[in-house]
């Protein structure tokens, strides 16, 4: 009907009679002389003849004449803004490209993180037809390129600059070798550690449209013939590439989506459950959970300050037991003294860190947070310390607590400040409300 009408005015602008005035054959007779001058304008003949010569000429056995016509088509667009690509295209052959689609069709389509890596790693094996692909993505909470390969079970981290993918990631510039163990970039170290020999390699930077690097996918050892990655390859990678970018940050977007909406449900039911009337016990071990869903970490602990005896107390999880220390020692004794937010990422660099406790046990501690509870209403001094040790990323990986972790536990601490000021923990030194310790039994018991 659009197109119906636009014709009126064209053909009533121009003097001529609308075409619900003319006959069948007179229409007839005007598309006809329009196609034609469109044909002469355009030299579609020359272009058609060109074509079909080319295809005789090269006689291609990998796709059909349609395939063949559109590839040729595409690389006379080409020419234009980038002719130094149009003879190393001419190389990539039809069922590549077909492969491309496909992939291209899958990696946009994921959304999940753990699943859009999987699917980027799985296609691009198949396009490129080699034995490896390692894909490594920037976390700028970490500031650290996170390796996922699919020879690894688990992601590595590298860091930017590190390697040939650390240095592509900085230089945004892609990395071809034909022969890695004749290249001085190449770090033989994992080859030597495992018994793999890589042969050839081929890097390319995952850019955004903003220009920002996003990471690097990497392909390893090319499995036809032997003679490493070719101009054609590239090509395949950079498209790929350009994909894997819009994969990339829609599975981080689902991801932030995905981590609010836990927050925000783990606030809502922290708020309904520290309305209820706990006790002393039930109330710390409470305080503990919640935190624990709001910042994923290994470990949570939640310390009470006893300013009469000046001491920290906290109760055991798996025990009950209750555990007393003294005020002025270790990082939760810190934040209650000086009633202030600490964070550290890395706890062996830190001279407040006591590593006692890890060579008892074996384990080993990372990251560290803690966030003071201050007393309301003055919020001069902290009444409990919240401590949190070695983020859990989404990887399972340890990571470090970022701005929206300190942020999240900062607005939990102030819930918690309020439950506690009206809990029978609290009271003063001198009331006669305050409750006794049986430090034998380990558990705090109030008075009737």
């Amino acid at each position: 009907h659009n197109w119906s009408s636009i014709a009126t005015a064209m053909t009533i602008a121009i003097g001529a009679p609308p075409p619900a005035l003319l006959s069948a054959e007179e229409l007839e007779n005007r598309e006809r002389e329009a196609v034609d001058a469109y044909c002469r304008k355009h030299d579609i003949k020359g272009l058609v003849e060109d074509l079909v010569s080319r295809y005789l000429l090269d006689r291609p056995k990998d796709m059909s004449p349609h395939e063949y016509f559109a590839q040729q088509l595409r690389l006379e667009m080409l020419a234009g803004d980038e002719a130094h690509l149009v003879e190393a295209a001419a190389k990539v052959p039809g069922y590549a490209l077909r492969q491309l689609f496909e992939a291209t069709k899958r990696i946009t389509s994921e959304i999940v993180p753990k699943e859009t890596i999987r699917v980027i790693i799985e296609e691009s094996l198949k396009v490129l037809n080699c034995d490896r692909i390692s894909l490594f993505i920037y976390d700028k909470r970490i500031e650290m390129l996170v390796l996922n390969a699919s020879n690894l079970e688990h992601p590595i981290r590298v860091r930017p600059g590190q390697g040939i993918a650390g240095k592509v990631f900085n230089s945004k510039q892609t990395v071809n070798i034909a022969d890695c163990y004749k290249d001085a970039r190449f770090d033989q170290s994992f080859d030597k550690e495992t018994g793999y020999v890589t042969r050839h390699l081929l890097a390319f930077p995952i850019v955004d449209i903003g220009g920002n690097c996003l990471g690097v996918i990497q392909a390893i050892n090319k499995n036809a013939g032997g003679q490493g990655f070719g101009p054609a390859d590239e090509i395949l990678l950079s498209n790929l590439a350009e994909h894997v970018s819009v994969a990339v940050h829609n599975a981080e977007f689902y991801r932030a989506a995905i981590v609010t909406s836990e927050r925000a449900n783990a606030l809502l039911q922290m708020m309904q459950s520290l309305t209820h009337d706990l006790g002393a016990q039930s109330l710390v071990l409470s305080v503990a959970t919640h935190a624990s869903t709001l910042v994923r970490a290994d470990r949570c602990s939640v310390f009470l300050v006893d300013e009469r005896a000046d001491e920290l107390i906290s109760i055991a999880n798996d025990s009950g037991v209750e555990i007393r220390i003294p005020k002025s020692q270790g990082i939760a004794g810190e934040c209650a003294s000086e009633n202030k937010l600490i964070v550290i990422d890395d706890a062996y660099e830190d001279a407040r860190f006591n590593p006692e406790y890890d060579e008892k046990t074996g384990y080993r501690t990372h990251s560290i947070i803690a966030v003071p509870v201050r007393k309301p209403p003055t919020k001069d001094k902290a009444c409990a310390v919240i401590q949190m040790i070695n983020k859990q990323e989404f990887d399972d990986e340890i990571g470090r607590f970022d701005d929206e972790d300190v942020q999240i536990l900062e607005t939990y601490a102030m819930f918690v400040a309020t439950q506690l000021a009206q809990s029978a923990l609290l009271k003063p030194a001198n009331s006669k409300e305050a409750p006794n310790f049986n430090a034998r039994q380990g558990i705090r018991e109030e008075e009737e």
